[in-house]
């Protein structure tokens, strides 16, 4: 590992992307004890969760099961809260995935966002 990312040649499996669900889960777990409105759940998923998306997806190619398992965390920590807790959403994610002029909630969409950043 190089600044908590893996060396690998090979593939990336779900193992090596590991470290990343599981420190998306413990800041969503830490934060599930506050009482936060949607502005403010927003907010913490654009500002911190998504850069540490945005770390490891400017060096490695994330597979679509690391990048849906991080969106499905996400997904629940606005509408719930909680990463685990299953609620009723109330837009559908490709729509709050949308820019503001597009009357979405600006999320960029984790799988287009990586390609982009390996590209430059």
């Amino acid at each position: 590992k190089y600044l908590s990312l893996p060396l690998i040649i090979s593939r990336l499996t779900k193992q090596h992307c590991a470290p990343l669900i599981e420190k998306i889960q413990a800041r969503v777990n830490s934060w599930a004890t506050k009482t936060l409105s949607y502005t403010g759940r927003l907010q913490l998923i654009k500002s911190t969760l998504a850069s540490l998306q945005v770390f490891w997806s400017s060096t490695l190619l994330l597979s679509s099961a690391i990048t849906k398992e991080c969106e499905k965390l996400m997904r629940r920590f606005l509408w719930g809260g909680k990463g685990n807790s299953l609620k009723q959403s109330l837009v559908k994610w490709s729509k709050v995935c949308l820019p503001w002029q597009e009357d979405g909630l600006g999320i960029k969409p984790m799988k287009s966002w990586n390609q982009a950043l390996l590209l430059k």
